[in-house]
Formats: structure tokens, sequence, C-alpha cells
């Protein structure tokens, strides 16, 4: 996976977020609802795209390195204050090996990263199809610029309705999981202080003169 990340985030570094504004509607059984209290969006530096841009990375890769073998469906969603942006791409995976469209990764890529902006919404879900023949579903959503997983119950109310809240009759066979935990990346101003903690000089004074 080294290989592939490497090449996501040089891809990304000279990739326009502008040039990806309309994306195809992927079809997608259920996209949280706006938050209508949210405030205006807010003016995004060319530096903090960059890093929302980085850190949609690392969530998506988490997500790809949690997958088992099988092929997946992988569908993303942001609600922004302008409009909601929806891609979805199929990926398969057999022990170390990960098959997948990079262009349309990206393109998922940057609408997770448009789901992390303060005042936008997301979500990240993924129906896997086992080489059994089974099949599940399970998902994210995007809570304090990071993914939260969804309880198997979660998943099963959100996919069990239309964005109008129409029920819609359960598919036979699917299984409905409990999406596991992502882990975070540590945040810069962590990377300072640690960095800071491990290079302070050390304190040579006799006990009796520290404090």
């Amino acid at each position: 996976m080294s290989e592939y990340q490497d090449h996501i985030r040089q891809t990304l570094d000279g990739m326009d977020p502008e040039a990806h504004e309309e994306f195809s509607a992927d079809e997608m059984r259920w996209t949280p609802a706006p938050d209508s209290a949210a405030p205006l969006r807010a003016a995004v530096t060319a530096a903090q795209a960059h890093a929302l841009l980085d850190l949609a990375t690392d969530a998506y890769l988490a997500v790809v390195n949690l997958l088992e073998d099988g092929t997946h469906h992988m569908v993303g969603c942001a609600n922004t204050p302008d409009r909601t942006l929806t891609e979805g791409h199929e990926l398969t995976v057999f022990g170390e090996i990960v098959t997948l469209d990079q262009d349309e990764a990206l393109r998922l890529t940057v609408v997770l990263a448009a789901a992390l902006v303060e005042c936008s919404t997301g979500a990240l879900v993924v129906r896997t199809f086992a080489p059994d023949g089974s099949e599940w579903v399970r998902g994210w959503t995007v809570r304090n610029r990071w993914l939260r997983p969804l309880t198997a119950q979660e998943i099963q109310r959100a996919y069990s309705t239309d964005p109008t809240g129409t029920p819609l009759p359960p598919e036979p066979g699917l299984e409905y999981r409990q999406a596991e935990r992502v882990s975070r990346p540590e945040t810069e101003a962590e990377t300072r202080t640690v960095s800071a903690r491990s290079t302070a000089p050390r304190d040579n004074r006799p006990p009796n003169r520290r404090n």
C-alpha cells in the first residue's frame, strides 16, 4: 500500500479541487441531512485545502486497509452549504493486492475533503461482496473532521430509508455490520508538542537547584 499511498499524495499535490466541482451522482441508499444551522462557509486557503486533502487521503487509505478479500463498493458524500457531492467507486482486495481506478479514488478523496470542512457534513459507506457470496454493509459519518463508525443499527436504519425519509424494503441476504474504529493521525499541533518535548535540552542542574 505504500507505493499507492505515495501516488495518491503526489497526485493530490498537483490537483486543483475546483476542477472537480461537479460530480456524477452514484446510486447511494442514504446521505445524511445537511445541518441547516451550519454557519456560512468560510474561505479556505490553499494551505487549508492541501491539509484537508491530506487528511482525507489518510481517512480513505485507513478504510481501504480495513477491507477484507472481495469486491467493495465505496460511496462517499459531502453536504456543503452550496451543494451535496456524491462519488463512488469499486475496488477489489485479494491479500495484499488492491485493484481500483485511481482517478475514481481521487475523486472520492476530494469529496471526503469537502466533508471535512468545518461547516460541512458527510459520510462514507462500504458495501462488501465476499468471495463466498455473502454481502454486508458498514459506514462512517464525519464528526470533528474525522470518521466516526456507525453501529449496525445506525447503518441499517440509514440504509433502509431513501433521501426523503421514505422506508425501503430490506434487501435479502444483506448483513449490516458495526464499522471499525479508524485511528486518527497525529495532528500538526500534537507533532509540534511531541517534537518540542523530545528535543528539550537535558536539565544538568543539581537536584537541589531545579525548580
